[in-house]
């Protein structure tokens, strides 16, 4: 009997030293870690010929596929589906799914990106529409391949100047 306890004692002493060097080897590695700052925070110096890149935290950034969209008012207009750009790049609109109740009736429109923007308070995580509710059910549907209505747009987005014709007193002396 006494053998068998034995055994035990020791096998328990066995584990608890083995815990013991597991832990101390868990905290060198932490703290020798800790103390050196990671790859991401200095930057390297990139290889001749290399492609500059940006790297944006979370609290500076956001997706915007999926995004909530709601009136100034709080009402839910629906979630952002897609994105419109013109030649240049430049943001122009977002088609939101509007409407409908559990994707049935829901309809896609677009709404000019000049009158989206993210709550003063709070997050990035839904966009705000300066536009009355009424207004955006009366919104024509986007269909791709189709001319685009694009919903609060009060201008064209970029306008091209028209150049008047020169004036035949112009070219003479």
């Amino acid at each position: 009997m006494t053998s068998r306890i034995s055994c035990v004692y020791r096998f328990v002493c066995v584990l608890v030293a083995a815990l013991i060097g597991l832990l101390a080897s868990v905290a060198i590695v932490w703290a020798a870690s800790a103390s050196k700052p990671s790859p991401a925070a200095t930057p390297a110096p990139a290889p001749r010929g290399a492609v500059a890149a940006l790297v944006v935290g979370d609290e500076g950034a956001q997706t915007l596929l999926g995004l909530p969209v709601q009136t100034s008012k709080g009402e839910d207009l629906g979630h952002v589906v897609d994105i419109v750009v013109d030649r240049s790049g430049a943001l122009l609109a977002a088609i939101v799914d509007f409407g409908g109740f559990l994707g049935v009736g829901t309809r896609k429109i677009a709404v000019d990106w000049r009158i989206l923007h993210f709550p003063k308070t709070g997050g990035m995580n839904k966009l705000v529409a300066d536009l009355p509710l009424d207004q955006l059910r009366e919104a024509p549907v986007f269909k791709p391949g189709e001319p685009i209505v694009i919903m609060g747009a009060m201008a064209p987005p970029n306008p091209t100047p028209k150049r008047s014709p020169p004036s035949p007193a112009a070219g003479k002396p």
